[in-house]
């Protein structure tokens, strides 16, 4: 007896035409490629689609994949569909992504100014003098 396919929901973002045509072939060849079961491609033609509604979806089909097109809006937000996606046991994939293996993740600490280390230490005598006063 066959295992049944893993269940995936595509994710296309692009306005009418050839655009959301070509992420919607690339999708749905992946899928085919990679023997998932794909269950629904949301389509978002005017860029209103939210994180949580995607994932909602992802929620619904009980999908183990989300394959996001390269070109759509979400692609971007990969490291964020995988945290929501996590707790469920599912994956992102977006196509055309290649991860850096030398790359780490970047933090928000990582982009804020670091603090000037003093060049010189008070004595004892220059701090008890100021707190007296």
């Amino acid at each position: 007896m066959n295992s049944p396919s893993p269940v995936a929901v595509g994710y296309v973002c692009a306005p009418e035409g050839a655009g959301l045509d070509e992420q919607r072939d690339a999708v749905t060849e992946y899928a085919r490629a990679e023997g998932l079961a794909l269950a629904q491609v949301v389509t978002d033609r005017f860029d209103t689609f939210t994180i949580s509604q995607v994932v909602q979806t992802v929620r619904y089909h009980d999908a183990n994949v989300l394959v996001v097109a390269a070109g759509a809006r979400l692609s971007t937000a990969r490291p964020r569909l995988v945290h929501e996606l996590e707790p469920d046991g599912a994956s992102c994939v977006v196509l055309g992504h290649t991860p850096d293996a030398t790359a780490r993740r970047s933090r928000l600490t990582d982009t804020l100014p670091r603090r000037a280390t003093p060049t010189h230490t008070a004595t004892e005598e220059v701090a008890t003098t100021e707190t007296v006063r």
